[in-house]
């Protein structure tokens, strides 16, 4: 196998392992050694490739969340109209961040605030921005002047709302995302 590949093959097994070790143990309950271990290579390796747990753990919330986006992308792009792209992307920004796995990683992020701060805000404003970069272009489509904001409206509306009930325990109640996605763009509409 080229040395390349090598790096990336090496580097998926290290976060897949340390996602899998987050969830389950928590940040201060996962060693660089049961990481190394799960990911089946020597400790040398590790941190050839991450000087710390905190490293890895930026890497796998970069990861986690990058993979959500493009997973949301590909979905919006098979609906007709500006307004229907919106909604089907909102929807799954719902959906993703509702699941277990997103619960689970917000859930750590919570837990590690005080510790990591810096982590936490990162990783908020990294989903906000990627929110924003994915709704821009079906929000001023659909002739809204601030799609920036927009989108930051939909993101708390959609994505941290209906995640905070689920963690505080509260049902997740039904979410008509067409009746938000409506909503947004009557109150935006010339903002």
């Amino acid at each position: 196998m080229p040395p390349q590949l090598d790096v990336l093959d090496a580097r998926s097994r290290i976060l897949d392992a340390a996602a899998h070790l987050f969830r389950r143990e928590g940040f201060s309950g996962t060693s660089m050694d049961a990481i190394a271990a799960l990911a089946r290579m020597s400790k040398r390796t590790l941190y050839a490739g991450f000087p710390d747990k905190r490293a890895v753990l930026e890497a796998v919330l970069e990861q986690f969340i990058a993979r959500r986006f493009a997973m949301i992308e590909r979905i919006g792009r098979e609906a007709a109209s500006d307004e229907a792209i919106l909604t089907r992307m909102v929807g799954a920004l719902n959906a993703m961040a509702t699941d277990e796995d997103a619960l689970a990683m917000y859930r750590l992020l919570v837990a590690e605030a005080t510790n990591l701060p810096a982590l936490a805000l990162a990783a908020n404003r990294n989903g906000l921005t990627q929110a924003q970069a994915m709704l821009r272009q079906p929000l001023l489509n659909c002739g809204v002047r601030d799609p920036d904001r927009a989108a930051c409206f939909l993101y708390d509306l959609a994505v941290l709302a209906p995640m905070h009930r689920l963690l505080v325990g509260t049902d997740n109640l039904h979410m008509d995302v067409a009746a938000i996605v409506r909503l947004v763009l009557q109150g935006v509409k010339g903002m």
